[in-house]
């Protein structure tokens, strides 16, 4: 896929490839680093892209670590449900959902310490509300059959 990258920034003119090397936020990783090698290559690689990279990835860095609150609608869901199938799905997702840094592929918690924690009280509670029920409505079961 690399190849490909580096086959179609070889037609874009200097001026379309220097606008393309700080638009961080629209272009594919492998991308940006082929327009860089091509800059690179015709010896008019700006000095300061690294810095402004580097700033761009310790912000991003920064705003993933923290995560963002679980909204009042999937906590009031997610306790609701702990009787079913709702709270393990709601729980799952906010105790173990991740997002992908665009930068460095790195892997973050999507939401924040309190609502991973909450998700997974909701999470592992519905899976013993439903095993405890399973087991009941098993044991009346064969005590009918026997």
């Amino acid at each position: 896929m690399e190849n490909d990258f580096k086959d179609m920034v070889v037609l874009y003119s200097n001026e379309e490839l220097l606008l393309m090397v700080y638009q961080f936020h629209e272009w594919d990783a492998e991308m940006l680093l082929a327009v860089e090698a091509e800059l690179k290559e015709r010896n008019i690689l700006p000095d300061d892209i690294l810095i402004k990279k580097n700033k761009l990835i310790q912000k991003e860095d920064e705003y993933l670590s923290i995560g963002k609150e679980a909204t009042f609608p999937q906590q009031f869901l997610g306790w609701i449900g702990i009787f079913g199938i709702l709270g393990i799905i709601i729980g799952n997702h906010l105790a173990f959902a991740k997002t992908v840094s665009i930068y460095t592929g790195k892997e973050y918690f999507k939401y924040d310490e309190p609502s991973r924690e909450s998700g997974r009280y909701m999470y592992y509670i519905s899976i013993t509300i439903i095993v405890v029920f399973c087991l009941y409505k098993l044991a009346n079961f064969m005590e009918r059959n026997y």
